[in-house]
C-alpha cells in the first residue's frame, strides 16, 4: 500500500493511502492535486522506516544522545546510592535532609510474590478469574547499549 504524508497530515476523508490507490477517489471530494506515482508525499510501507529516519534524524540523534546522559547519570547515581547506604549503615543514621532532598534508610527484608506464570499454567481457572486487564498508554521504548 502507498500511504501519503499530505493525508496523515490533514485528510478530511480520515485515510492515509495515497489518492491513486483509494477505492474512492472518484467520488472524493478531497482527492490530491498531484495524482502521480512520483510524488513527494507518496511512500510505501517499505520506504517508511528509511523516510521516518531521513525526517526525524535530528530528534533521533537528540533522543539518543539524552538517553545515553540519562543511563550514565543513572549508573552514577546507582554507585553514589550505595556508598551512601554504606555510610548511613556505618554510622547508623536511619533518615536526614536538607532543603532539597530527604534520605532514609530502608532495611533489607523480603517480599511475597505470586507467580504468575506458574499459577497460570497449573491453576488456568483461578488465574483468569483474578485476573483484570488494564488500558496501557502508548509509549516509545529505548534501550540503551
Amino acid at each position: 500500500m502507498i500511504k501519503c504524508k499530505q493525508a496523515i497530515e490533514s485528510s478530511a476523508c480520515g485515510k492515509v493511502c495515497c489518492c491513486l490507490e483509494c477505492e474512492e477517489r472518484e467520488s472524493c471530494k478531497d482527492i490530491c492535486t498531484e495524482l502521480s506515482p512520483d510524488c513527494e508525499d507518496a511512500f510505501s510501507e517499505e520506504t517508511a522506516l528509511a523516510t521516518m529516519q531521513t525526517e526525524a534524524a535530528a530528534i533521533i540523534k537528540g533522543i539518543a544522545a539524552l538517553t545515553l546522559q540519562k543511563k550514565q547519570i543513572e549508573d552514577q547515581e546507582k554507585e553514589m546510592r550505595v556508598q551512601l547506604m554504606a555510610a548511613m549503615e556505618k554510622y547508623g543514621v536511619k533518615s536526614f535532609e536538607n532543603e532539597d532532598v530527604k534520605f532514609t534508610y530502608v532495611a533489607a527484608t523480603t517480599r511475597t510474590t505470586i507467580d504468575s506464570t506458574k499459577l497460570k499454567k497449573e491453576l488456568p481457572d483461578v488465574a483468569a478469574k483474578y485476573s483484570k486487564t488494564s488500558n496501557v498508554s502508548a509509549s516509545v521504548k529505548i534501550t540503551v547499549k
